[in-house]
């Protein structure tokens, strides 16, 4: 890829690995396009995933759609071979790890912990009833 105005499109089903009990069910749909400003790589797109778990609050299975918008600038000169936590750790050369670069853009866009909802009134403490679902005895007390 040389030049300004030419551009790489990069359309494909990428698998993401289960993260700290969050699984990815079928493969993120990605859409990038690439192309070089002023000696840097600039990728814009979208990546949309389904992401299941428990609900971290009332422990009921959740599925939650998960779309991340991508503008990445990365400096395809800086070395990166050596350093595998490097700022360009999906870029090696002229090469990207698209792979790479999708799980970690989703897992940085995923909340730290996966919830039904906002409004979760989550389990009581004392009996573990799911407030969500009905009222418990405990409430009273």
């Amino acid at each position: 890829m040389g030049g300004g105005r030419q551009v790489l499109v990069v359309e494909d089903q990428v698998p993401i690995e289960e993260f700290e009990g969050i699984a990815f069910p079928v493969p993120a749909t990605v859409h990038l396009e690439m192309r070089y400003v002023d000696r840097l790589l600039h990728i814009e797109g979208e990546i949309d995933v389904k992401a299941e778990g428990q609900c971290d609050s009332c422990l009921e299975d959740v599925s939650r759609a998960v779309h991340v918008d991508v503008d990445e600038r990365f400096d395809p000169h800086a070395g990166s071979e050596s350093d595998q936590f490097g700022e360009n750790n999906v870029l090696t050369g002229d090469r990207l790890d698209v792979a790479d670069l999708t799980q970690q853009l989703v897992l940085s866009a995923m909340p730290m912990g996966l919830r039904c909802g906002d409004d979760c009134k989550g389990l009581c403490g004392t009996c573990g009833a799911n407030k969500n679902t009905s009222a418990c005895s405990c409430d009273g007390e």
